[in-house]
Formats: C-alpha cells, structure tokens, sequence
C-alpha cells in the first residue's frame, strides 16, 4: 500500500466514526426532545416575568447539567440543557408557572414550574461534578411526556443552600411540617 492510499483509507475510517458518533448524538437529542420545555426564552422571558417578588430567594453558583433521572452521568443534549455554566438559582414562592429559574452565563435560561417540580434533594455529585459533602442540590422534574429529569445546582456558599432547600421544601411531593429543614430566626427565606 502507498502512503497516498493509506492517507486515504486513514481518511475514510476518521469519517465514518465522525458519522456514527453524529448518528449516536441525533438518536440521543431524539431521546430527550421532551426536556426542552425547561428552556426559556431569554431576557425577553425574563422582562415578561416581571422583577423577583420580595419572597424571592437568590444564590450565585454554578448550573452542574440536567440528566436523565434513570441515570445522572447521561447528560441532556437538548438545548445546552447539559452545558456546564456559572448560574444564579431563583426560587420565587409566588409565581407557579416559574418557581425556579437558573439564569446561565452563555446559555439559555433554564425554568422549572411548580407543577413540573418532584423532588428536590442534596446529593454528592452528578454527570461529571462530584463535591467531598452533600452540597449540590438536586431537583428532579417532569416533562410533558413524564419522563423525568435532573437538574443539579451547586451554590457559592453552604448557607445558600440551606435558604434555597428551605425555600422549596413544602413543594416536595408527601412533605409534612416535620420534615421541613430548620431555618434560622431572621432568615430572609422563611
């Protein structure tokens, strides 16, 4: 063989893998089509919502990804909805249709209704973020299609997390009064 003709065949194998991991990535975007309900529409969404009401809670931090909820290391490849970014999580007690926002720097924003909410939990890590102490929070919510995913928020700083779970502990399906996190006297959460 010449090297021209193993320059080619080289070639001609570097495109086929490029055209089978392409395949793999449509059938996959296919998958979770039903995630992108949790994309916004931007600042113009964001302007349409009106400003954060007083009951509003707020933390900087960092967007982990959304996953599927059978497996957290299958990241969603809809939308940027997998993308890591550096985000501020917004629980507004008072607006249903947007109970949390996840505002990404360079990415879409991401909202997640009342009715859409059906956990929300503190775990180690997901897809690829793995933290040494339970500080990433987790909250799993339902497409259209009920199926279900994950969205992984890992705030700044342990008190935010705190004011965000208490925030939005009674939107857990089964909570009860007793199972509320304890909050601190002048909290603004509470």
């Amino acid at each position: 063989m010449t090297r021209p003709q193993a320059v080619g065949v080289l070639l001609v194998a570097l495109g086929l893998v490029y055209a089978l991991l392409y395949a793999a990535w449509v059938r996959k975007r296919r998958r979770h089509g039903s995630a992108a309900v949790a994309v916004a529409g931007g600042d113009a969404a964001r302007t349409a919502a009106g400003a954060a009401p007083d009951s509003a809670v707020r933390a900087e931090g960092t967007y982990v990804s959304t996953t599927t909820a059978a497996s957290r290391h299958e990241r969603v490849a809809v939308a940027g909805l997998g993308n890591r970014a550096r985000a501020t999580m917004t629980v507004r007690r008072g607006v249903p249709e947007e109970l949390v926002r996840y505002e990404r720097e360079g990415e879409s924003d991401v909202v997640i209704p009342r009715g859409r909410l059906v956990e929300v939990r503190r775990e180690r890590g997901m897809a690829g973020k793995f933290v040494g102490a339970n500080r990433l929070l987790v909250l799993r919510w339902r497409a259209d299609d009920d199926a279900l995913y994950e969205t992984g928020f890992l705030p700044r700083y342990r008190a935010d997390l705190e004011r965000l779970e208490a925030a939005l502990w009674w939107h857990q399906g089964g909570a009860t009064i007793d199972s509320a996190p304890e909050t601190r006297e002048g909290d603004p959460s509470t």
